[in-house]
């Protein structure tokens, strides 16, 4: 048993000697497709984020507005607002993250 074990871990080590410069060639095709598709989505993300967030807080500021003196009313539009400005950032920062991350893989 620790006959065939030794021999199939030799074997293993040997394929992965051989096969390690035609591996380690290029960047398969998935890998660049994945990278251009996660480019190209970050970049409509990185538009897209701040124009919503600031529909969402026009929204807001305008049904506050609107409200007739209500404190509560406006309790509940002044914390929309303010998840709003929050998700902003946190959305534009991830994005702005992965985007720098994969500028590292672009050549």
């Amino acid at each position: 048993m620790i006959k065939n074990i030794s021999r199939l871990t030799v074997v293993v080590v040997v394929i992965m000697l051989v096969f390690t410069p035609i591996v380690l060639a290029d960047d398969p095709g998935i890998v660049t497709g994945t990278k251009n598709l996660l480019d190209a989505a970050l970049g409509w993300l990185l538009i897209l984020i701040p124009v919503g967030c600031g529909c969402v807080i026009g929204w807001h500021a305008f049904c506050k507005q609107l409200n007739e003196g209500d404190p509560a009313q406006a309790t509940t539009h002044n914390r929309a607002i303010k998840n709003a400005l929050v998700a902003g950032a946190i959305g534009m920062s991830a994005s702005g993250i992965v985007k720098t991350v994969l500028a590292f893989y672009g050549g």
